[in-house]
């Protein structure tokens, strides 16, 4: 007889003190002396001819800190047992190699190895990343009989309840989010399982297409040739875009969700000529998290008179990307690295804003004047990850910031 596997809630293996959403300074994993001297200290640090600016809000999120706590704590709680990792627990290839280097495997992704599935058993440990997981994946596991330790995020959970109402209300959910991402994954899973219908918008220039075929300017081919690999399978546009509810991932740019929101039902309400009845639903599922990191590096941006802006978190990180977006926007030049050694004194490497893939530019840093440098970290970024781009950068600069944090 199959043995029923034992499904964790991972919050239950930690200590919690905060609560979903919070943004509470203390961290519980990756401190940083560096970091916390800087938050301590008015978010500025000089030496020498560097100051280094950093936004009021950057770093962990209260989810992301809870679900690395909760993998350390899943190791100490269960030795000598296998602990398997579903898929990257937070997008930071450093964090997820430091689970590497304590035994952790991983069953997806990047960091799996070849055994897949087929290497988990029921006496092991397999535990569900913070982005949440598709049906599929979780359903397997269930049926390995393995234990399984749930870290999905609170905030991320809080779209997938209101899609399942609007799902049974009769809506298609168009979903702003990065297609491909875990979390993106997770959210189209859950809509397929339920019997529903989506489509993903990456941006304003494709939730532009949805409206035009909307008000009627483009056909449903046309729509299904520029977004059909962003639809659910067998995605009809005439018969699925009567009734629409907006959600987002939870890590993607808030102002840019809220355009896509009013776009849309300004479409559908030009489509009904100010007809009555429910043909429109928006529900904001950006996390508070995110909302204040954002919210904190336009406040950097607009008034800290930098020289440049330095975005630190991994390639792959959706509110990394966007907080690097925030920056350029306003016209400030703008690095995202994803840690210290992508720093060097005659070049940098870096991921362009809107763009995949790392670049390398020459002559990044000037050699002499005042340097005004913003700092900001993604939502997966260690604080310790983060101090190492400061000192690396203080070194190149020919400061010293250990003066600073003794101060």
């Amino acid at each position: 007889m199959r043995r029923e596997p034992a499904i964790v809630k991972g919050w239950l293996l930690v200590k919690d003190e905060g609560h979903a959403g919070s943004s509470a300074d203390d961290r519980q994993t990756y401190a940083s002396t560096l970091v916390d001297h800087l938050r301590g200290h008015g978010y500025v640090l000089s030496a020498g001819r560097l100051t280094i600016l950093s936004a009021k809000k950057f770093g962990f999120c209260w989810g992301v800190d809870k679900a690395v706590e909760i993998v350390q704590k899943a190791i100490d709680t269960y030795p000598g047992k296998r602990i398997w990792i579903l898929n990257q627990i937070i997008h930071n290839p450093a964090v997820n190699r430091d689970f590497m280097d304590r035994g952790a495997r991983f069953i997806k992704g990047s960091y799996a190895g070849p055994e897949g599935f087929a290497g988990v058993s029921a006496d092991d440990v397999a535990i569900i990343p913070a982005f949440s997981a598709e049906v599929e994946d979780i359903e397997r596991l269930k049926a390995i009989g393995c234990t399984i330790i749930d870290t999905t995020c609170p905030w991320v959970l809080k779209p997938h309840l209101r899609t399942k109402r609007n799902i049974e209300a009769g809506f298609t959910t168009v979903v702003h989010a990065t297609l491909g991402h875990d979390e993106t994954n997770a959210t189209c899973s859950l809509i397929r399982h339920e019997g529903g219908k989506y489509l993903v918008l990456r941006n304003i220039e494709e939730a532009q297409v949805l409206c035009d075929f909307l008000e009627g300017r483009v056909g449903s081919t046309d729509l299904l040739r520029h977004l059909g690999e962003a639809a659910s399978p067998g995605f009809d546009p005439d018969r699925d875009l009567e009734h629409i509810a907006l959600i987002n991932q939870t890590t993607m740019l808030a102002s840019e969700s809220r355009e896509i929101g009013r776009m849309i039902e300004a479409s559908l309400h030009k489509r009904s000529n100010g007809a009555s009845g429910e043909a429109f639903r928006d529900f904001d599922t950006i996390c508070n998290a995110t909302q204040e990191n954002q919210d904190a590096m336009v406040d950097l941006v607009e008034h800290g008179n930098l020289t440049f802006m330095m975005v630190v978190g991994g390639y792959n990180s959706s509110n990394t990307k966007n907080l690097a977006r925030i920056a350029q926007l306003r016209g400030i030049p703008t690095y995202h690295i994803e840690d210290a050694s992508s720093l060097e004194p005659d070049r940098i490497h870096h991921q362009p804003v809107n763009a995949e893939g790392v670049i390398e530019t020459q002559n990044w840093l000037p050699k002499t004047g005042e340097l005004r440098v913003g700092f900001t970290a993604g939502a997966s970024t260690p604080d310790t990850r983060l101090a190492a781009v400061m000192e690396r950068l203080a070194e190149l600069a020919g400061a010293s910031l250990e003066i600073s944090v003794k101060a």
